[in-house]
């Protein structure tokens, strides 16, 4: 849309401002794109990968830290 008004002669009084806002448009661009890139390399799933075996698993992990922490605190009563 930017570049449509940079080419129509109503807008040659703002023409640096909009030459600004195309500037700051597609570096916001880069820089969503890399966050979706950095997102779409993470190993973390999102809710729609979740089964129930993924589940189980990570409550078992949780359940294991839990108890390790237990485990830890009585120690230190010690």
């Amino acid at each position: 849309m930017l570049c449509v008004m940079e080419r129509m002669g109503v807008f040659t009084d703002l023409k640096s401002e909009i030459s600004n806002l195309k500037s700051l448009a597609e570096t916001i661009s880069r820089q969503l794109r890399g966050w979706a890139q950095h997102l779409q390399d993470s190993p973390i799933t999102g809710q729609r990968y979740l089964t129930s075996k993924t589940r189980q698993a990570d409550q078992a992990r949780r359940d294991r830290d839990e108890f390790m922490k237990e485990l830890d605190a009585m120690r230190k009563k010690t």
